[in-house]
C-alpha cells in the first residue's frame, strides 16, 4: 500500500528509512508487520500444569523469573505454539508432556508445523 503526496511516495518504506509518521506510513507498516506474524492473533491456549510439572522436574529449582511465568500460565494458560517450543527445547515432543490429550489441541487449532 503505497500513496504519493508531497512529492513523495509514502508507504513501509519511507516509515522505515525516512521515519515517516504520517498515517498513510503508519497504516502501511501496520499492514506489513502482521502479514509477518507467525502466529495467528487469537491464541489456544492450554492448562499449563503439566508443563509446569515437566520443567520443574527437567530443570530442577526453577529461577524467579520462570516462577513469575508460571504464575502467568496458571492465571491465563499457556499457548500450545509456547508449549510446543518449551518441549522441543528440552528435546521431548508435547505428546510426552501431554499424552494423547496434544493430538486433541491439533485438531481445535489446525497449526502449521514448518
Amino acid at each position: 500500500m503505497t500513496k504519493k503526496h508531497d512529492g513523495y511516495v509514502h508507504g513501509v518504506a519511507r516509515y522505515r528509512q525516512y521515519g515517516c509518521r504520517c498515517d498513510d506510513c503508519v497504516a502501511a507498516y501496520a499492514e506489513y508487520r502482521a502479514k509477518l506474524r507467525k502466529y495467528p492473533e487469537q491464541s489456544f491456549t492450554i492448562d499449563p500444569e503439566p508443563l509446569i510439572r515437566f520443567i520443574e522436574q527437567h530443570d530442577g529449582q526453577p529461577m524467579p523469573s520462570t516462577q513469575q511465568t508460571f504464575v502467568r500460565w496458571r492465571e491465563k494458560g499457556v499457548d500450545i505454539f509456547v508449549a510446543d517450543r518449551h518441549c522441543v527445547k528440552r528435546g521431548v515432543h508435547p505428546f510426552e508432556v501431554y499424552g494423547s490429550e496434544w493430538f486433541e489441541f491439533g485438531e481445535v487449532q489446525d497449526a502449521d508445523c514448518g
